[in-house]
């Protein structure tokens, strides 16, 4: 917001009374199946484009230089109470969204910048000024909706965490026991809060989605919605996920439990993150929205718990603990597109070593395992390497993996093998392509290396294959 002098000089000058589209600009003819500026219709999600809203909030257009530049700042040093007590202005410091509300509703103090419902709630259809100009109306009755909805999203997509973090380390203690019984693994906390609040996002993804039964279509829409969003406004994502070194405690794997548990405060700190960018920087508010969806009748509002929202965090724990516990995947890229491929394709006579056994994992009868990726055409030996290992064997654990949720095999598989290839392998869990877009393929930290000798199967990073030999003495 930048000051305009002309416009503060104006005595009881209201910011969106005086908002007028300009006058020697033609309107866009609107789409005779949505009425837009009808204030009884019901929210439409193509109304955020009819009513050019961006352009309202930003400028351009027929909108001019929009609300963002033309809403001054109070002077809390004038004794004009036009000019110093946020009845027509906005206060220095605050929410660009609680400045909104106020100067819409023609008072009030509601506060969208945090998850709270108590102090962030959709009013009745009659709660705007009766002072607000009719041509204003419904654009500001859109923008409005849109600051609630976001706020009741992330405010339930909060809650639906804390319900899918006690889930996710209650049906992980199974996974401990198999894995890891000395339970010498640790963790680090901040990829563990990662983990779990990139859920949603997580299941936005089409190959990840599709496999999770039980997903509501309410689950479903809100994670694609949630994908576009963040695709649209990368710094959000930034501020829900922040890379880099962090200071974070030390998690043992027999404490999973009771650490997660005491943590809610830490999320709720990640999710507040997002949510006070999005209320307190308008263009990035405008990215995030501008797809629609929260202009629309449909509610992003999530239940108390969300089937698979825990998938991601199952997923890093998973591959976390196996690889503390030596186990490690090698790649052959094929294509393998038959089951027959895949079996001709691991040692034996005739494919003797490889028969196709549940879940896509093919074994030899005495435990080895090789897993079949039908979504990529990859296959991939998986091993334990570590000397002396005593415990379930291969296939039985990639079993075990299946029916006890621990994780979405191809999810394990492809996601360390996409990590490594691009040279992300070992750092954050969450990363951002260079257009700013999510990566997440790094939530699989099961190691994905090469044999002795092999060649690289993919091509070199700075002259460096990024996937390592299987064991360390390959020189030798």
């Amino acid at each position: 917001m930048e000051n305009d002098e002309p416009l503060s000089s104006l005595s009881g000058w209201n910011p969106l009374r005086l908002l007028q589209r300009e006058p020697d600009l033609p309107l866009q003819e609107k789409r005779q199946t949505v009425n837009c500026t009808d204030l009884s219709a019901a929210f439409n999600s193509q109304c955020w484009q009819e009513l050019q809203l961006s352009n309202f909030l930003l400028g351009g257009g027929e909108w001019g230089e929009g609300w963002n530049k033309t809403t001054r700042v109070c002077d809390t040093q004038s004794t004009d109470v036009n000019n110093n007590d946020g009845t027509n202005c906005c206060l220095p410091g605050e929410a660009w969204t609680t400045c909104f509300l106020r100067l819409a509703q023609g008072g009030g103090t509601q506060d969208c910048s945090q998850i709270n419902a108590q102090f962030c709630s959709m009013p009745s259809e009659n709660a705007l000024s009766a002072g607000l100009a009719d041509s204003i109306r419904p654009e500001v009755q859109y923008i409005q909706k849109n600051i609630y909805a976001l706020n009741d999203f992330f405010t339930t997509y909060y809650n639906a965490l804390t319900a899918a973090q006690s889930d996710a380390s209650t049906t992980i203690q199974g996974l401990i026991n198999e894995v890891d019984p000395i339970k010498p693994a640790q963790f680090d906390l901040i990829d563990l809060l990662t983990a779990l609040s990139v859920g949603l996002a997580f299941l936005g993804a089409p190959s990840i989605a599709v496999s999770v039964l039980g997903l509501s279509s309410l689950a479903k829409s809100a994670a694609q919605v949630l994908t576009i969003s963040l695709q649209q406004a990368p710094s959000t994502a930034k501020a829900l996920w922040p890379t880099g070194t962090q200071n974070s405690q030390s998690v043992q794997i027999g404490n999973l439990e009771a650490e997660l548990g005491n943590s809610t405060n830490q999320l709720a700190d990640m999710v507040n993150n997002a949510v006070q960018l999005l209320m307190s920087d308008v263009p990035t508010f405008v990215k995030f929205v501008e797809s629609g969806e929260y202009s629309g009748a449909e509610s992003l509002s999530l239940p108390s718990k969300v089937e698979g929202l825990d998938y991601a965090l199952r997923t890093y724990m998973t591959s976390e603990a196996f690889a503390q516990n030596g186990w490690v995947s090698s790649p052959a890229l094929g294509p393998f597109e038959t089951v027959e491929d895949v079996q001709n394709a691991v040692l034996g006579s005739g494919g003797a070593d490889c028969t196709m056994g549940n879940n896509s994992v093919c074994t030899n009868g005495q435990g080895s395992a090789t897993f079949w990726s039908q979504a990529t055409g990859r296959i991939y030996s998986f091993a334990n390497t570590k000397e002396g290992w005593a415990g379930v064997d291969a296939y039985q654990l990639l079993q075990d993996t299946v029916d006890n949720n621990w994780a979405i095999l191809q999810v394990l598989f492809d996601g360390s093998f996409n990590c490594t290839q691009e040279g992300n392998f070992g750092d954050s869990i969450v990363n951002f392509n260079w257009d700013g877009t999510l990566d997440i393929a790094c939530i699989s930290q099961l190691p994905t290396k090469i044999a002795c000798g092999s060649p690289c199967p993919v091509g070199l990073i700075n002259n460096l294959c990024p996937f390592p030999p299987r064991n360390d003495d390959c020189d030798s």
